[in-house]
């Protein structure tokens, strides 16, 4: 059509160009947008990723109760198992700690948390916390039963302080799902 008189020149080969390539830069921005919007959601679920869990000794967990108190944390300790229940403690905090180094754990697996589904622990942190409870506490040596009564662990749970005559025995309870929150740990290389 010419603008300036109103009427309509030659053939609509040139409009109907026109408007192919009007609708040609259509797809492709919708193509890019969408393109975009995959990597930004890409780049999201990357960043989303939990990063790795640094364990907690229970020497770290007594000497502080109350900030700890409800929260889920990965407890690394000396895991002893007897016939009136178990626990996860430490023989000596230094420093002293004003009630016994020991979590009652209370396995509950509908009451238990959940572990991330990317659980992973921060081996650094682990490996220097690890050696500094060694050198504070030994495992039992016992004339019968198992060796694995005392063993080295980290168990993912939540702290619950206790009250009344039940904190004279353990300040608080590690609540945890059961078995397969349970990592058991070696000195051997």
């Amino acid at each position: 059509m010419d603008v300036t008189s109103g009427k309509k020149e030659g053939s609509n080969l040139f409009q109907i160009a026109m408007e192919a390539r009007a609708q040609g830069r259509t797809v492709f921005r919708r193509l890019m947008a969408r393109a975009i919007a995959g990597a930004l959601l890409a780049a999201a679920t990357v960043v989303a990723a939990d990063p790795p869990i640094i364990p907690v000794t229970v020497c770290e967990i007594t000497a502080d109760l109350a900030a700890h108190e409800g929260k889920e944390i990965a407890v690394l300790g000396r895991y002893s198992f007897r016939r009136d229940g178990r626990w996860i403690g430490e023989e000596i905090c230094d420093p002293a700690a004003k009630t016994p180094p020991m979590l009652w754990l209370t396995e509950d697996s509908s009451a238990g948390p959940k572990p991330p589904g990317d659980f992973e622990l921060d081996v650094p942190s682990l490996n220097k916390k690890f050696a500094s409870l060694v050198r504070r506490s030994s495992l039992g040596k016992f004339r019968f039963g198992n060796p694995e009564y005392d063993r080295w662990a980290v168990v993912y749970g939540r702290i619950v302080a206790r009250k009344g005559d039940a904190a004279r025995k353990a300040p608080a309870d590690l609540l945890f799902r059961g078995n397969g929150v349970v990592i058991f740990l070696t000195t051997e290389q």
